[in-house]
């Protein structure tokens, strides 16, 4: 009769220990999955911030060209208005 109590204590310990066990490869596997997602977010992160800098160097240069026509116009009315007063003039 000792047996069954021994045989009980040993089965609940048994299936404490196999519950842990499982518990924690599931734990494991969710902890995986965060740091995959984690991982893949910052790899998303840097890509976008590669396309930022691509964006602003754009913006950059369109600035730049925007100047230069501003200035070619501003040449152009300037070519104009002094055609324009010539021509009353004469």
């Amino acid at each position: 009769m000792i047996i069954l109590p021994i045989v009980t204590a040993g089965c609940t310990v048994a299936a404490f220990l196999i519950a842990r066990a499982k518990e924690h490869n599931t734990s494991g596997k969710q902890t995986g999955m965060i740091q995959a997602d984690i991982d893949h977010i910052k790899r998303r992160l840097d890509d976008l911030l590669l396309e930022i800098r691509d964006i602003n160097k754009r913006v950059e240069q369109y600035g730049e060209r925007i100047t230069r026509i501003e200035e070619s116009a501003k040449a152009a009315h300037k070519r104009l208005d002094d055609i324009e007063k010539r021509r009353k003039a004469g």
